[in-house]
């Protein structure tokens, strides 16, 4: 199906996803209210907040799984291709499933899988997999992968759907510092290559700070939104996590470039 090639010069063209005045709510309880964020294309928004204050529930209505119960989910330059990299996915390590045959099943041009990959899919396959710097993996089972390289296959198969917008729900969460850093390298490395958007919600500062180029504080609604220099800061931080300043005292900003 072709989609339509939004004009960036168009009113709306630049801005992919528009929330205006959104809410969701669980029975009787909101899990986001009153909240409005625009995602432009270019951008490489984080989302922070604690626990239970809505991120996920943002990714999930973006994506559609979640209707809004108020407001709207807008996307003004036109349907968009989304790719979605989840915090966990659950699998059996036991199943000799290899990092190609996994990526094959994912594939959106696959009609039917019977163990064989066609040309185009391979080199798909393999070029995603030498841009995420795991192109060694692609014989290997999803069960011998270490936090970090499993991390890296789901951002591949997410990017295999050539989205306009990559969604991330606590990309860093399954790996230590070094995969941390690598993984935020090469997600800044793709940025710059391809002015692909990217959402993503964190708990980890360090990573946001060196990563985000526009940060939304949120707790339910959006308590701040920003470039990161400006929004983590120990006062918006507080008034966000409802924490006493000397939380945050350790953290360090990414310097301005």
């Amino acid at each position: 199906m072709t989609r339509p090639t939004p004009d960036p010069t168009a009113p709306g063209g630049r801005t992919l996803v528009r929330l205006r005045d959104l809410g969701v709510r669980y029975g009787t309880s909101w899990a986001l209210r009153d909240f409005d964020l625009d995602i432009d294309r270019g951008d490489i928004v984080a989302v922070i907040g604690p626990n239970g204050g809505g991120k996920s529930t943002l990714l999930k209505t973006i994506l559609g799984l979640v209707p809004p119960s108020a407001g709207s989910v807008a996307f003004p330059a036109g349907p968009l291709r989304l790719g979605y990299v989840p915090q966990h996915l659950a699998y059996d390590t036991s199943f000799p499933l290899t990092v190609g045959e996994f990526l094959t099943v994912n594939h959106p041009g696959r009609s039917l899988w019977f163990g064989g990959t066609g040309r185009r899919q391979r080199n798909e396959i393999t070029g995603t997999l030498e841009r995420l710097a795991i192109a060694g993996l692609l014989g290997q089972t999803l069960g011998t992968l270490s936090g970090g390289q499993f991390q890296r296959v789901l951002v591949a198969a997410a990017l295999l759907q050539q989205p306009d917008l990559l969604l991330l729900d606590e990309p860093s969460s399954s790996v230590d510092r070094r995969g941390s850093d690598d993984l935020r390298g090469i997600l800044g490395e793709l940025h710059r290559a391809t002015s692909l958007a990217v959402l993503f919600v964190s708990h980890d500062l360090h990573f946001v700070s060196h990563l985000a180029t526009k940060v939304c504080c949120l707790n339910q609604t959006c308590c701040a939104v920003g470039d990161p220099a400006t929004v983590l800061n120990e006062h918006l931080l507080e008034r966000t996590y409802g924490t006493a300043p000397y939380r945050w005292r350790s953290f360090e900003p990414a310097a301005a470039s």
